[in-house]
């Protein structure tokens, strides 16, 4: 063709003259813009559908474009003419009436799609948009004969000698492939290919190449581009033209709240922003872990790739510091933090959809802190009657993170309880590197510099003479999350004494008052499982270092058994 295309372009003309595919099912960044650059090297940028007819008008005779709402349509009138003639020769030849107004439902649109296809004596090419309104990814059993007609045409075509003979061209659109039957993207004759995000050249570019001289910025364009990560051009244009509209200069600020808000509503509340408000000086005790953990921060922002984790797995009882640490790690790493929300839905196709989009999602920002918490619960691997989606999810989380591509850039972090109700084989090396145990303080010393960081953290006023002697004492055994408690309790007396102060007796007091969690049992059988789970031994406190495997086996074993239920 002579001009330069985009990579997927590029992979659907190869794979389309290699002969390889006739149909071919486009996914993902579909509602974007696309830049077509011309042998003179200018370049327009262009939706889809605009990009496809650009692309296809060199060697096709006739362009057709069809989705459900507008019907079918043609760019051009000697290609609408082309179009009846090859119809209507075919349909004389099965003793058919003419046709008559172009279709606009699909079970009548199909059967004409299909009289242009097979025509050997014409090279068409015809874009489906919206295919998921077409062949949605629904139960047969519920699906009228109009549809399963549709799909079963729609399966013929792939296979179907008399278009596969043809110079002819399908070319199907959706947003995900989780939405599309999967009697159509099983097929083997069809080619699926998927469109990405803009890479932070495609951006630049983009931003350069737009009216600037209402825009105020105060970062180059290139600095811009690298900043708008996870966005469409769309979006990128919406805010330049939102800046240039309201005078608002373009701020690193205001580019990583826009950015922000653009993404979380982009997701629909799948995912959720969390900004870096702490780090691991307010992180009291936990040196082994912080040790650890500062080691792969340094290599994330060395660039050393390879010292990185694939994934992470925080296993321990609850209240431990778990989600506080992980926020603090994407803090001293660089890593944006996105924390997975409840991606689960109750329509057929949409957890896999959703967990699809946010994948999307992830891949285009890179270097990215994926969290899932109480991860037991979002991905337990017990069977149910859930038409097997909780198997496709596992499946499709196993596949995105053995890509070796996501090493240094992209690390999942789960954290759980219940480690035991993890799918065995996500947990493995080479998806979850590393599984770091969280126990309750240890040592007076740990609650000691527990109680000066909670200070610290939740920007406590305290009286210069006041110590936590008293309060490390009677308070052995206490979760980190139970310390604070215990802090907050303290400041809550000082408020009711009308002081902005905590004073010696506030924290005495409070650290009399507040009492533990008295399942005990249940909490040790959480501190064995973190045990048997933790990937290496100097992560663990001394009086754990020398048991076995089977020493741990056998006291997880006895708790089962006294905890009965409530472990199932």
């Amino acid at each position: 063709m002579g001009v330069e295309l985009p990579a997927w372009a590029e992979e659907l003309r190869n794979r389309y003259l290699a002969g390889e595919a006739s149909m071919f099912l486009l996914h993902g960044n579909v509602r974007d813009l696309h830049c077509w650059r011309d042998e003179g090297g200018k370049e327009t940028w262009l939706d889809l559908r605009s990009f496809l007819e650009r692309f296809l008008e060199r060697t096709r005779d006739v362009i057709a474009y069809y989705n459900v709402s507008q019907g079918l349509q043609f760019t051009k009138k000697p290609q609408a003419r082309l179009f009846r003639s090859i119809v209507d020769a075919r349909r004389q030849m099965r003793g058919e009436e003419r046709l008559g107004p172009l279709p606009v439902t699909a079970a009548d649109t199909i059967p004409v799609i299909e009289d242009l296809i097979t025509d050997p004596a014409h090279s068409s090419a015809v874009i489906v948009d919206y295919f998921e309104m077409i062949a949605p990814n629904a139960d047969v059993a519920f699906m009228v004969h109009e549809d399963k007609a549709n799909l079963v045409s729609l399966q013929r075509w792939s296979s179907d000698p008399a278009f596969v003979a043809t110079d002819n061209l399908v070319i199907l659109v959706c947003e995900h492939l989780s939405d599309i039957s999967r009697r159509i993207t099983s097929s083997a004759q069809l080619a699926t290919i998927h469109i990405t995000f803009p890479e932070v050249e495609s951006r630049a570019a983009f931003i350069l190449a737009q009216d600037l001289s209402e825009v105020q910025m105060e970062m180059e364009p290139a600095v811009l581009g690298k900043m708008t990560a996870g966005l469409s051009l769309v979006q990128i244009r919406n805010v330049l033209q939102s800046a240039a509209l309201t005078k608002n200069p373009i701020t690193f600020a205001e580019v990583s709240t826009r950015k922000k808000s653009i993404i979380e509503q982009e997701c629909h509340g799948l995912v959720e922003f969390i900004p870096p408000r702490h780090d691991f000086s307010h992180v009291g005790g936990m040196e082994r872990i912080k040790r650890d953990l500062n080691k792969i921060a340094d290599a994330v922002k060395s660039g050393n790739r390879a010292r990185v984790p694939m994934g992470m797995i925080f296993v321990g009882p609850m209240g431990t510091g778990k989600t506080f640490v992980a926020e603090s790690f994407a803090t001293e790493s660089g890593l944006t933090c996105l924390k997975l929300k409840n991606f689960r839905d109750k329509w057929v196709g949409s957890t896999e959809a959703n967990l699809e989009k946010v994948l999307d999602l992830v891949e285009a920002l890179g270097y990215v802190l994926l969290v899932l918490d109480e991860a037991d619960r979002g991905l337990s691997s017990g069977q149910g009657s859930d038409g097997g989606v909780n198997s496709r999810v596992i499946a499709r989380l196993k596949e995105f993170m053995s890509d070796t591509s996501h090493r240094g850039r992209v690390v999942m972090l789960m954290m759980t309880n219940r480690p035991d109700k993890l799918d065995t084989d996500l947990k493995r090396p080479g998806r979850f590197d590393m599984k770091i145990p969280f126990f309750f303080p240890e040592t007076a010393q740990e609650r000691h510099l527990i109680f000066e960081a909670l200070t610290r953290k939740n920007k406590l006023q305290v009286a210069e003479d006041l110590t936590f002697d008293f309060a490390v004492t009677h308070t052995d055994g206490f979760s980190g999350a139970e310390l604070e408690a215990v802090l907050l309790a303290a400041a809550a007396l000082a408020g009711d004494e009308d002081k902005d102060v905590i004073e010696q007796a506030h924290i005495d007091q409070a650290s009399r008052d507040i009492i533990p969690s008295r399942d005990t049992r249940m909490l040790e059988y959480m501190e064995m499982l973190a045990v048997f789970e933790c990937s290496a031994k100097r992560m663990l406190p001394q009086r754990y270092e020398s048991l076995g495997t089977d020493e741990v086996q056998a006291r997880l074993d006895q708790l089962r058994a006294q905890l009965g239920r409530r472990v199932l």
